[in-house]
């Protein structure tokens, strides 16, 4: 039997000695983007961790310049066909590389971000899991991807650890704020 998602955030802070008491009190106070992320995907196909992560992307998109169609195509891999999810991802691809060609690297690094996690949607909700969308790796990446796209919508180095530790705060936030928005008896 594999680890559920609760036992596995829990067992990664623990092994990082951070400690937190349950999955909630995680969510609460945690500052580390990924782990959490990294929740809410293996818990799909569950429709409030979609939700939630199409409510943060959205929150996001308003915030990175020339992202609102990667967050919008997302959104779209819950709607009709399970394929929809496949279209979607191969979208999202699409559009980070003409976000690449345009020479808009925030928004490329935003589209990447975002189809990493409709990938993991795609493939859990076609029953096509592999190691390619494993959902802790896909969190990690997206994670990445994101924060280097809000590092590069503020003209900051990727390279700075210091402004990409506060970006993971301050996305952790959102993501802590986008999950509230759409399971507030959970926040």
């Amino acid at each position: 039997m594999t680890e559920s998602p609760s036992a596995r955030l829990l067992a990664m802070f623990h092994e990082a000695e951070i400690h937190f008491e349950s999955v909630d009190d995680a969510w609460q106070r945690s500052e580390h983007l990924y782990p959490l992320l990294g929740w809410l995907m293996a818990s799909f196909p569950d429709e409030s961790a979609f939700r939630t992560c199409a409510e943060w992307l959205r929150v996001c998109a308003s915030r990175v310049e020339g992202s609102e169609p990667a967050a919008t195509l997302f959104a779209q891999a819950r709607t009709g066909s399970p394929r929809q999810a496949h279209i979607s991802a191969g979208g999202l691809v699409d559009l980070r590389n003409e976000c690449i060609l345009a020479r808009k690297p925030a928004a490329a690094a935003f589209a990447d971000a975002a189809n990493h996690l409709c990938e993991v949607w795609a493939a859990v909700t076609t029953h096509e899991e592999d190691a390619e969308t494993e959902p802790w790796g896909r969190a990690n990446a997206a994670a990445t991807a994101m924060v280097t796209a809000w590092l590069y919508q503020q003209g900051l180095e990727e390279e700075d650890k210091a402004a990409r530790k506060l970006a993971r705060v301050e996305l952790t936030q959102l993501l802590r704020e986008a999950r509230a928005a759409v399971r507030p008896d959970e926040a």
